[in-house]
């Protein structure tokens, strides 16, 4: 167990319209891209990971009886302290182009 740093979970719903591949796409290949070329960033991330959810794997879930999470994604973002998360996610940069973006593909 790490105590020397703080991590938070994000869930991620795409938006009603948007396939699964356009979604994969945008938040593996442009999405990741754009949020971690923004400076503040840099400073403060030590540790950004996605987990997309699997198809065949959610029906194997829910064929075994168990229950399937409703979310299409999930993120762990890892910092020394949670004022440097606070920081990123407060930035106003961060606010003018990942959050604006986001909103084109995620359900808010």
């Amino acid at each position: 167990l790490r105590t020397d740093r703080v991590r938070i979970v994000a869930l991620f719903k795409k938006k009603d319209g948007i396939s699964k591949e356009d979604f994969d796409k945008f938040w593996l290949d442009d999405h990741s891209k754009l949020f971690n070329s923004l400076p503040v960033v840099k400073k403060n991330i030590l540790k950004y990971e996605q987990a997309h959810a699997n198809p065949v794997v959610s029906q194997a879930i829910g064929e075994a009886g168990l229950n399937v999470s409703p979310w299409d994604a999930m993120a762990v973002f890892e910092a020394a302290t949670f004022e440097a998360l606070t920081e990123v996610f407060t930035d106003e940069e961060y606010r003018r182009v990942v959050a604006a973006e986001e909103l084109k593909f995620f359900e808010k």
